[in-house]
């Protein structure tokens, strides 16, 4: 759990109300790093437009046929066929693929604090390069790798779903919908991170945790 958690927590549960008995309501769940960003990344990725029980169910299938270790090259060198066999989509297995060819080059990026020690916008700009990763899959990386405090992902259907629900503002248009969650995000600053977290809960029985 970082440790900006319940500090954040009390701030988010004082300056909205309404997010805060969602706070209360889930507050035995944490957001927890698995402190490898091959992994986070990997997740992000069988994540992708799908819930997340499914995800996880992908992930454990990977899990089985990486022999319980997960890494560049066991994916590199995983067979497409296996891959699919598995339920994963060509796409999503180029997507995993490109990932482990970035760290191969690099294998000094596995390192916990090369990607830590790097502000937002450069760690956004080495990642943004890997074909199959944009902004919603940087912003997963940035929450649960990095544990930035204050990543609000736009693009994130369950936030979106979430903040629907929860606001009542489910007839608003995709445009002006936007412009209303980020106007509500204001009360989160800077703690928009822990936001989305509990946020997810609501929406969603399993945790998220990439």
């Amino acid at each position: 759990m970082p440790e900006y958690w319940e500090v954040a927590k009390d701030y988010l549960i004082n300056s909205d109300a309404l997010l805060g008995n969602i706070i209360k309501k889930y507050s035995y769940a944490k957001l927890v790093s698995h402190k490898n960003p091959f992994i986070t990344l990997v997740k992000s990725i069988l994540g992708q437009q799908i819930s997340v029980k499914v995800a996880d169910i992908l992930y454990q299938r990977l899990l089985i046929i990486c022999q319980t270790n997960i890494n560049p090259e066991n994916i590199y060198l995983c067979k497409d066929t296996s891959l699919q066999q598995i339920g994963l989509s060509r796409q999503k297995i180029n997507y995993l693929k490109n990932i482990a060819i970035f760290f191969l080059d690099s294998p000094h990026r596995l390192e916990n604090n090369y990607f830590l020690n790097n502000d937002v916008n450069i760690i956004y700009d080495e990642l943004i390069e890997i074909k199959g990763i944009g902004p919603w899959t940087i912003d997963m990386f940035l929450i649960f790798h990095c544990l930035k405090p204050d990543i609000l992902p736009l693009k994130d259907i369950g936030l979106i779903n979430s903040i629907k629900n929860n606001y009542n503002i489910s007839n608003l248009s995709a445009t002006d919908l936007n412009h209303k969650i980020i106007e509500l995000s204001k009360n989160w600053k800077p703690w928009r991170t822990v936001a989305t977290f509990y946020l997810w809960c609501d929406i969603d029985d399993n945790v998220v945790q990439y």
